[in-house]
């Protein structure tokens, strides 16, 4: 007998190798994982996995490998069965990072209903970590994210690199700091008015051998960041994609920086398994992008 539950939560730990990383793809308590997969164990009379006191992660059993097999075998047949009930056309589920949500998507998006208007789609925002576990649960088609997840279920590929920008509220500065390229020395910026997005473990290093420690401002959010960048003298490391509305919106100046952070990568992430019903759109999205 296959309850559901007790199937999603053990192809969720034997995809991602820990009790932890199960839960969270689950959206449920370590303690519940635990016991869906007790339970699960004793219907079946056999040890499913390994668990091993202090070890980094967990192996499936010969029983659990067998199992594994037939319940991926289970959650293909009802997707298809669900399928039957659902309208011919065809759906896309899309997740994205933040501000690639909401500086990439708005076009892109508007594009594909041009091209494919009976399309359903389905638009995610949130962190690059939580959106690859959705990708990997199966409850996202394609996600785009800024760092290069590593699971034996993802297929990753880098789309598009945007060299980081310095974004400065002061209109007043002047230009005989940049130099001959353009760019803006960190020096010429105050480091008491920076505002601090985190734009990841490399940008976290890069402001560390600045000496960038204890920002006065953090924005975790994007579209909260124009607020605080209108206030005189503030200023931001943002990607150049961001540069134009940036300006619009805050009257502030983009410049490049010497010696700036890495260049953000925008990475294409999708399921090994791609289904067939959305190939269609998958295709389309992908020449999409290799258009612009």
């Amino acid at each position: 007998m296959f309850v559901v539950e007790e199937v999603e939560t053990f192809l969720a730990i034997a995809r991602s190798g820990s009790l932890a990383q199960a839960a969270r793809i689950v959206h449920t308590s370590q303690s519940t994982v635990s016991y869906r997969l007790e339970r699960l164990e004793k219907r079946l009379g056999r040890r499913l996995v390994l668990r091993a006191r202090g070890a980094k992660g967990i192996g499936l059993t010969a029983a659990g490998e067998r199992y594994r097999e037939l319940a991926e075998q289970w959650e293909r047949l009802v997707g298809e069965a669900a399928r039957i009930r659902e309208a011919p056309d065809a759906a896309l589920a899309i997740g994205g990072a933040d501000a690639i949500s909401i500086y990439v998507f708005d076009s892109l998006v508007g594009e594909l209903r041009t091209r494919l208007p009976q399309l359903r789609l389905t638009l995610e925002s949130g962190r690059s970590t939580a959106l690859c576990d959705r990708v990997v649960a199966g409850h996202l088609d394609v996600a785009f994210v800024f760092y290069e997840p590593v699971h034996t279920d993802l297929r990753v590929r880098p789309l598009a690199r945007y060299p980081m920008l310095a974004a400065v509220n002061s209109p007043s500065m002047d230009d005989e700091y940049r130099d001959i390229t353009g760019a803006l020395p960190l020096s010429a910026l105050s480091r008491s008015n920076e505002i601090y997005l985190p734009w990841g473990p490399d940008y976290d290093l890069w402001r560390e051998r600045n000496l960038l420690r204890e920002p006065v401002h953090t924005v975790t959010m994007v579209h909260t960041l124009p607020p605080l960048l209108r206030t005189p003298d503030c200023w931001t490391v943002a990607p150049s994609f961001m540069a134009d509305d940036l300006k619009a919106r805050t009257g502030c100046r983009v410049v490049p920086l010497r010696d700036g952070p890495p260049d953000r990568t925008i990475y294409w992430v999708e399921h090994k398994r791609r289904r067939a019903d959305n190939a269609t759109a998958l295709r389309a999205l992908e020449d999409l992008l290799t258009r612009r």
